[in-house]
Order: C-alpha cells, then structure tokens, then sequence
C-alpha cells in the first residue's frame, strides 16, 4: 500500500515539477547575483531539495486515498464478491456519435431484459430501449443487447438494466465533444494467462494488474471518451469466468470499449456475446465464430477494427471499403487488429508475414493512418510504411507531418499476464522504436485539430515511454 502511495505522490511531484520548472531557474539566478560562488549555489540547490520535500510531503497526504491498494490487500477486498458475480454490462461505441450501444449477460434461467437511459441521476426522464435478447447455447446464458440514439453531444447520461430479476445500480457515461478525443489504448489484460501459482493465483494476478492499469490510467487522463482493446481480453474464449473478470473494472461502466478479436478468442461464440459493436452486420466472403470486423465514426475519426485471425484479404479488404464509403469525410483513418504487421521481431514471426500480405495493401490503398495491434506482448512503433517499405518522412519533435504511408503502435501487456522479450540483434528495419521493461503499459492517443498524438506510459510510475505524433497540415 504504502509503495503504492509513494509512486503516486511521485508522479504528481514529477508533473509538478515539469510544468514549473522556472522556479529552479530563479532560485539559481538569485544565487548566481551573490558572490557567485560554490557556496551560494549550494544553498540554492538545498532550497530546492526542502521546497520538493515539502511538496512531496503534502501530496503524499493530499492522494493517498486514491492509490490502488496492493494485491493482497486488493484480494482480500474484493476477490469473494468478483468470484461470484457472473459478468457486467459493456458499453461498445454506437455507429456515431448520436449512439451508444450495450450488451450484458443473464442466465438461462431468465430471459427478461429491460435497460433504461436518461439525462437526469434519479432517473426521472429516464426512457426504455429496445432490447434484443438471444440464447447462447456455447455460454449457456442469454446476451440481450440495446442501442441508445439520438444522443446529444457532449452530454452525461445516465442509465441501469435489469437482469436476473435484480435492477443495477445507476450508472454514467458521458458523450463526445467535438473539440478533441481522448482515446485509452490497452491491449492482452488476457485473464488467466499468468503462468505462475494455482488457477485461482493467476486469475488474482491478471484480474489486480488490470484494475491498476484502468484506474491509474483513468485517473490520470481526465477526459477520455472511450477505450480501445486490441485482442485477447481473455486466454480462454470459452472461460466465463475470464470475461466476467476482464468485464469486471467498473471504469467499463462508463467508458465504451471497441475490442479487437484476440488469437485466444476466435475460436467461440463467447466474444460475440459479450460485445454489441456497430456495424457488423458486413457481408463478407469468411466469418469466424467470434464474429468479424466493425467500423465506427467517432467525431472526425474513422475507427475500423479487423480480425486478423482471418486470412482471407478479400474480408478485410470489404470491411476497409465500407468504412471508408460509408463515411468519406473523416480526417483520421484508423485501423484496431490484434497482430502487428511491422512489431520489432516481425520478421520472426508467421502471423506478421501473413497480416503484411493479406492486410497492409490495403492500408495503402484506403489511406489509413494509424494502426493499433498487441499480441507481442512489448511495445513497439513503426517508421511510416507504404508498399512495405520504409518512407521519407521525417520525424521532426517526434512529428510526421503529412505523412505518405502508415504508423503502426503495437502495445505491451495491460495488465502484466505475460512478457515477451526483444531480440535485440534482430530488429527489423521498419521499427523505429520498442521497449520492454517487464511492466505493464498503457497509451493515450489524443486528437485535437490536425494533430493526433498518442503516448505509452509504464504503470510502475507513470512515466512516459513514447510518445509520437501525426499532423495534417
């Protein structure tokens, strides 16, 4: 607890410290004026130290409260009731930004469904949605879904729904402004995948790694809109359990997710019961049981999310075209897949082979300027590409400006499963950047104007790992 407390309050003292650092400066100039010497320089440098001291001190008591516990303690808090809860409501992105679409879970023995939407926290004005219940016989329990329109922009919602004859609590989310977006970029939190300790064990430490990362990361970035996933939210597609864990973090009470289809969730039904996305519905030439791609328009942001599972280019290829048809005038294209074409040991791997031939023509074709995978379990970005090649932009204050081809960011674990590490004397040529420091790691891509940014922070401290930009000018 106490450690936890102690990175927390550095964090602020760092931030502190960054925004004001003139004062160093005018410490160190008063100084400079008297005599000039060693001695006046080094009470300068002692002032300092007691002014950050203090700073440090009224922090520590200002955000204590707000620090994750540790595991043991986190376990010990809430392990009994999330073992017996069967999996929450998940909000996914509607078609727009006039929409929000929702999906939860009952058991077989109760079809019934309601979900109510308002503007106001009693519920006064509140109005019934439409709900769609199907049975899953894969699950053994029956997914309802239901999509709230005519939302107004930059406007608190409330809501709550109804299953197993027990109403929930209310609940919030708030919708789009259209001056900026804020987007959480997390990949494979992948539940059950921790390699260490009883089944009961592992399950602890994914599920306490995840709610870290998703409440530091919310805590952090005020203002997010909605996050995005890119594959295996679970190790098991038909583990229940995992995904009532990963569903678990209450930030996904009000923040939609747009999750990508994982290599560990292909191969069920169980994925396509648990998440209503948009646009779906695309006919395409191969559908696996998960489901399949999806696309959505979120302010001036084309999001298009692919299976790369698949290996049938033509699928992507249409669910590419459709997106960009249905909504020809978005100033950003970006692309969500599970496995990255140019990651830093790319080469070394089939799937990255496979993706650079059925995926990235495409890419070039339609013009999509960022793409967000995982599955490598360490973070890594790309030169821009086009026709798999490296461009000749240049990267000036961590910019590409107008760029001719695509960046491609593959994230590290969320939630600290599983690591992979880097052959460093086999990095390929389209990388730029990785790193690895057997932490878990998060990112923040921002969009305001004509700049889309997006950031890596570890979850150790806080700190920054990366950080790259995009302008249109």
């Amino acid at each position: 607890m106490f450690n936890s407390i102690i990175r927390f309050a550095q964090k602020k003292v760092n931030i502190f410290c960054f925004k004001y650092f003139w004062y160093y400066d005018i410490i160190m100039q008063s100084f400079k004026c008297t005599n000039g010497g060693a001695f006046s320089m080094n009470i300068a440098k002692r002032i300092l130290a007691v002014f950050l001291t203090l700073t440090m001190a009224v922090t520590l008591f200002t955000f204590s409260t707000g620090a994750i516990e540790s595991q043991q303690e986190w376990i010990e808090k809430n392990w009994s009731r999330l073992l017996e809860s069967k999996g929450s409501l998940l909000m996914t992105p509607g078609e727009d930004n006039t929409k929000m679409n929702f999906s939860w879970q009952s058991s077989y023995k109760s079809c019934k469904a309601e979900i109510e939407v308002g503007t106001k926290q009693d519920m006064s004005d509140a109005q019934k949605l439409d709900v769609d219940s199907r049975f899953n016989i894969f699950c053994f329990e029956y997914t309802h879904e239901a999509t709230a329109s005519e939302l107004e922009a930059d406007t608190t919602y409330y809501y709550k729904y109804y299953a197993d004859k027990v109403w929930s609590e209310v609940y919030s989310f708030t919708t789009a402004s259209s001056e900026s977006t804020k987007v959480l970029f997390v990949s494979d939190c992948q539940i059950g995948r921790f390699r260490q300790g009883t089944d009961e064990e592992i399950l602890q430490h994914d599920t306490y790694g995840w709610y870290k990362t998703m409440e530091l990361a919310t805590e952090s970035h005020k203002g997010i809109n909605f996050v995005v996933s890119a594959g295996d939210q679970v190790e098991d597609s038909y583990s229940e359990k995992q995904y009532s864990l990963m569903e678990s973090v209450p930030q996904l009470r009000n923040y939609p997710i747009a999750a990508v289809v994982g290599n560990h969730e292909f191969y069920t039904t169980n994925y396509s019961s648990h998440y209503n996305n948009p646009n779906r519905d695309t006919e395409v030439p191969f559908k696996n049981p998960a489901g399949n791609g999806y696309y959505f328009l979120y302010n001036d942001i084309l999001f298009i999310v692919l299976d790369s599972n698949i290996v049938v280019p033509t699928t992507h290829r249409k669910i590419i075209k459709a997106a960009c048809e249905a909504y020809p005038n978005a100033k950003w294209k970006v692309v969500a897949m599970h496995h990255s074409p140019y990651d830093a040991n790319a080469a070394k791997y089939f799937t990255s082979k496979i993706t650079r031939a059925t995926i990235t023509p495409f890419f070039d074709e339609f013009g999509i300027d960022l793409c967000l995978s995982g599955h490598d379990h360490y973070y890594s970005r790309s030169y821009i590409i086009k026709n798999n090649r490296v461009t000749d932009d240049v990267l000036t204050n961590n910019t590409y400006t107008n760029p001719k081809g695509t960046l491609y960011v593959s994230a590290n674990s969320s939630s600290g499963s599983n690591y992979n590490g880097i052959d460093t004397e086999n990095v390929g040529p389209e990388c730029d950047f990785w790193f690895q420091s057997d932490t878990p790691c998060y990112s923040i891509m921002d969009v305001s104007g004509d700049k889309l940014s997006v950031t890596t922070y570890e979850t150790d401290n806080n700190s920054v790992v990366d950080t790259i930009s995009i302008a249109k000018k």
